[in-house]
């Protein structure tokens, strides 16, 4: 076996770069799999800020009804003119507008909180796989580099060992 084919390539070099090239592609996929979960908490962190967007504008649409329902009743309670007084047609008023803000409270705060808390350990995942995605293209990148230097030190060796068998065995030479 000759240490250069035909075209004067180094048969040792072609193997062990082919096989180190194929080391750093599944490096690389390692990378895009780390890209995906990324993208995922992004996407996950759109979905959070959409949700809280529309439990915002329920909200504003509940309190918008709230006051337009005391508004309507007021002015019911006015047009009846029925014999109330003015003092307990302001309490029936305040009691409806206190119904309506309780209802919204019952309905709304366990949302928010509900949405407050997803956000929270959305937030705290992201950092946690951001940290450990880090430390692993760390780790990744040393790893890369001591087998790359291991790479070349066996084609060294290699090509060194098979010099010697061609300065003296001429039958490997051809």
């Amino acid at each position: 076996m000759a240490l250069k084919d035909e075209k004067g390539l180094n048969v040792i070099d072609v193997f062990w770069d082919g096989w180190f090239n194929s080391f750093k592609t599944f490096t690389s996929l390692q990378n895009g799999a780390e890209q995906k979960s990324l993208q995922a908490f992004e996407t996950q962190k759109e979905w959070i800020q959409a949700t809280r967007e529309q439990l915002s504008k329920l909200e504003e649409e509940s309190k918008k009804l709230t006051s337009e329902w005391k508004e309507n009743i007021q002015e019911v309670l006015n047009k009846t003119q029925v014999d109330f007084g003015a003092q307990n047609l302001t309490e029936w008023t305040d009691k409806f507008e206190e119904i309506g803000q309780k209802a919204e409270a019952a309905v709304f705060n366990p949302s928010k909180v509900t949405i407050d808390l997803l956000s929270k350990s959305q937030a705290q995942l992201e950092t946690a796989l951001k940290t450990a995605i880090d430390q692993q293209q760390k780790n990744r990148a040393e790893v890369l580099n001591a087998i790359g230097g291991y790479v070349n030190q066996l084609k060294q060796t290699q090509s060194g060992v098979l010099k010697t068998f061609e300065l003296y065995n001429p039958l490997i030479a051809k």
